[in-house]
């Protein structure tokens, strides 16, 4: 049996260890995974960006549903898209890095552990952690700043939308250049410790499947959530500081000179508690879960028909 063959449903795993993707095939199918995931939970991402960002002492939302009404009531129903337009770059181009580096990455691993087996062996879950966390760094380096304007549009409670171009020009006269990185050190850990667990949990949830399959059915369509689900629950105070670093400009309470990552989290202790890094959390799990499974399944099918599509051309 092909090492990235999966038993479970006759399709190919193709994150699995010894998988073949090209990059072309990885880019192609990682932009649709990221579109078509944003789409979808947009609504969800603004509700979680509101409630994280909240303060000790100016609670405007109280939980998930209710933060929900309260948008669409103060500001309307569009306003659960506030920053779609480089959400959406964003997710295009996080999917498409992502993927393609993690195919690259999880190439270059196997070639190592090849030219090394008399050394050592990696197991297909620990090599989808290692190739997942190196493809999180990659995709969050060239993605940042649309992560930071994306923040900053879906933060904005007023009931006028603000653009992406006045925006851009805030920050760059308040800030510089660097003010587009605010939170990336952060950013890079929370993100690569977040998608390097979601594609560990994934193979380890796949290959749960496949030995349960009989048991459990459709067990493998939860793969996605689960794996979603997980790396989000482990890394979400990380994601937390950097949303916080990433408004740290507009936040009423936090001197701006307290940029630091450790001072900020000393900040949000002495304030808010241990809790104040869970702000958002339900809703951020009801977010993860189905962008992860999303993106996940989506990520597989396109490849499939990428590769089938090219297979029947070959032919002709």
């Amino acid at each position: 049996m092909n090492a990235a063959s999966d038993t479970s449903s006759g399709r190919e795993n193709h994150l699995k260890k010894g998988s073949k993707v090209s990059p072309y095939e990885a880019l192609i199918a990682g932009s649709l995974s990221g579109a078509i995931a944003r789409g979808i939970i947009a609504p969800l991402d603004t509700i979680k960006i509101r409630l994280q960002l909240q303060i000790q002492g100016y609670d405007t939302y109280k939980g998930a549903s209710k933060t929900f009404v309260s948008i669409c009531k103060n500001e309307g129903v569009k306003a659960l898209w506030k920053g779609n337009v480089p959400a959406e770059i964003l997710y295009i181009l996080y999917g498409a890095i992502q993927f393609t580096s993690y195919s690259a990455l999880s190439k270059a691993l196997s070639e190592f552990e090849k030219n090394n087996r008399n050394l050592f062996t990696i197991s297909n879950s620990t090599h989808s952690l290692i190739a997942g966390s190196g493809s999180g760094l990659a995709s969050t380096f060239f993605t940042y700043p649309f992560d930071l304007l994306r923040t900053r549009l879906a933060a904005n409670s007023e009931a006028h939308f603000l653009s992406m171009s006045s925006t851009i020009k805030s920050i760059y006269e308040m800030h510089g250049i660097g003010g587009f990185c605010k939170g990336l050190t952060p950013g890079l850990l929370s993100v690569a410790s977040s998608t390097g667990l979601m594609f560990w949990s994934y193979e380890l949830a796949r290959e749960f499947s496949n030995n349960y399959k009989d048991v459990i059915p459709f067990l493998e369509g939860f793969c996605g959530f689960i794996a979603g689900a997980t790396a989000k629950g482990l890394t979400f105070p990380l994601d937390t500081l950097r949303k916080r670093i990433q408004m740290l400009s507009k936040t009423r309470d936090i001197d701006q000179n307290s940029i630091k990552a450790i001072q900020l989290c000393k900040t949000i202790l002495k304030n808010e508690g241990i809790f104040g890094f869970y702000k958002g959390f339900s809703i951020s799990i009801l977010k993860s879960a189905p962008t992860s499974a999303i993106s996940l399944f989506t990520y597989e099918y396109s490849l499939s028909a990428i590769k089938e599509f090219t297979s029947k051309h070959k032919k002709l």
